[in-house]
């Protein structure tokens, strides 16, 4: 008995030493990230930090469908794009928001698509000020939140919402839905969350992590058919998609209370849906099948093209159902890798080709033929 007693003595000793150690490490952490940042995140608990009045020079030696050399910077709002001018609120103003698919990280500065398409509108709205206020790995959580902290601020006329791929099977961390306001903690877990750089940083790299499965964030180029064909029974299918009703109908509510944000706040909200590379048919290019094409482990180009569709249904229905105007960008743009380097991400001649397809569109929405 006495000996038991000994070693039950010993375990408790070094389970509170490694309870005392862990403290001291995460305090450690604490102190030390709050002093210097080395991954800055633009997004902290639910607030999104935007480092303003960056220029980059990115150096491309491994993606031939890329510039070389690529021009990426951020005005002192920590858009992409130009400055706010004294006339701002007599200016049609526009503001992109979207993931990586928004934010074309690896296209110069005047070939992304909103950029092209402010180009072609210039000729019919002379007195224009557009925008690029993508962040990679965005989804409708994080555009919620740009939009509180700060679109909303800068009262644009017209914000256009690129989502879809980034919020495919995301419910995002439970508690974020409760967050109606910035600095608002309806949980013990939720103040934690918005105080700790620690417990930041690690969400940050999961979701990182995410981002990257299912929307590649590097240059690299994906070329169709570079990692072989899978052939997907009609049941594989049917079971990955029958497991997106739970993710559908909170998506539907996220994009519902993006277009409320808006309306309330006198801003047109316009919706795209996403496209992407893959589906049904044959790429002209590379005479790849898009259909079988695989993707990633455990899917095909048409379980992608499928997946997304039901993504896309939902952002027609929330708009049918608000009155709120959407541009089918999904059913128009072309399933051809000339215009993309990946499965979701535009070369040149995408981006070129999306502000194409939104500009003529946009022009009916907003009173111009």
């Amino acid at each position: 008995m006495t000996i038991l007693k000994g070693i039950r003595s010993k375990v408790l000793k070094k389970l509170l030493y490694c309870v005392y150690l862990f403290f001291i490490v995460f305090l450690l952490l604490e102190i030390l990230l709050r002093i210097y940042d080395p991954f800055k995140f633009r997004v902290k608990a639910n607030r999104i930090i935007l480092p303003g009045n960056i220029q980059r020079v990115i150096t491309n030696n491994i993606n031939p469908r890329l510039d070389s050399v690529i021009y990426n910077s951020r005005n002192s709002l920590g858009f992409r794009g130009p400055d706010t001018s004294a006339g701002f609120s007599n200016q049609l103003s526009i503001i992109t928001v979207g993931g990586s698919t928004t934010a074309c990280q690896f296209l110069d500065d005047k070939k992304t698509w909103p950029y092209r398409l402010g180009e072609y509108l210039k000729g019919d709205f002379p007195n224009l000020w557009i925008n690029n206020a993508g962040l990679d790995g965005h989804s409708t959580f994080g555009h919620q939140v740009l939009l509180n902290d700060y679109i909303v601020k800068l009262k644009p006329k017209v914000v256009i919402f690129l989502t879809g791929v980034n919020d495919i099977e995301n419910d995002g961390p439970s508690f974020f839905d409760k967050l109606h306001v910035r600095n608002s903690y309806p949980d013990l877990l939720n103040f934690i969350y918005n105080n700790s750089e620690v417990v930041s940083l690690i969400i940050n790299l999961a979701r990182g992590a995410r981002a990257q499965r299912l929307n590649n964030t590097t240059q690299e180029w994906k070329r169709p058919g570079s990692l072989g064909e899978l052939i997907m029974s009609k049941e594989q299918i049917s079971d990955r998609l029958q497991k997106q009703d739970k993710y559908l109908q909170q998506y539907a509510l996220r994009l519902s209370r993006l277009a409320d944000t808006c309306i309330r706040n006198n801003i047109q909200p316009i919706f795209l849906t996403q496209p992407n590379l893959y589906g049904f048919g044959v790429d002209s290019v590379t005479g790849v099948n898009l259909e079988t094409a695989k993707v990633e482990e455990n899917m095909n180009g048409g379980l992608l093209q499928q997946l997304l569709e039901l993504y896309n249904a939902r952002v027609r229905q929330v708009c049918d159902e608000k009155k709120v105007p959407y541009i089918d960008l999904a059913t128009k743009m072309p399933k051809n890798s000339l215009y993309y380097y990946d499965q979701t991400h535009y070369t040149n001649e995408g981006a070129e080709k999306v502000a194409q397809i939104v500009e003529e569109k946009l022009k009916e929405i907003l009173g111009r033929h």
